[in-house]
């Protein structure tokens, strides 16, 4: 199951769509504050979320994410960091993807991710 984080709700829909649209199952959250209480009730397989959110930004919710399941991959996106901002900001266990989505390339990261276990390196993506 996947775990979908954005604050826009246009944004967490068109995702969910792209993502239930090629098998996967996907629950939403509007903020990181809700992602946490989902995450105390549930197990995700992935999470994607977007890095700049009120309440609890996309930072803050990774890093609570890793003390929790060190092995849980991540993909962080965001329409406001270029590609090389991303790679010094995030560390080898999260990805990020520059929004607007692609949305070959975003499947093509969560069927690798899915498929390998959560093991990865760093990597960054753009559109």
């Amino acid at each position: 199951m996947i775990l979908v984080v954005d604050d826009e709700a246009a944004y967490q829909e068109v995702l969910a769509k792209m993502l239930t649209k090629v098998g996967y199952r996907v629950i939403t959250a509007a903020d990181g504050n809700e992602a946490l209480t989902l995450l105390e009730n549930s197990h995700f397989d992935l999470i994607i979320s977007d890095i700049f959110m009120p309440n609890l930004n996309g930072y803050a919710l990774a890093a609570r994410i890793r003390a929790k399941d060190p092995d849980v991959p991540i993909i962080l996106i965001s329409g406001y960091l270029s590609q090389d901002t991303a790679k010094n900001l995030l560390g080898g266990s999260t990805e990020y993807i520059a929004k607007p989505v692609d949305s070959e390339l975003m499947i093509a990261a969560v069927h690798r991710l899915m498929s390998s276990g959560g093991k990865k390196g760093d990597s960054v993506k753009s559109a």
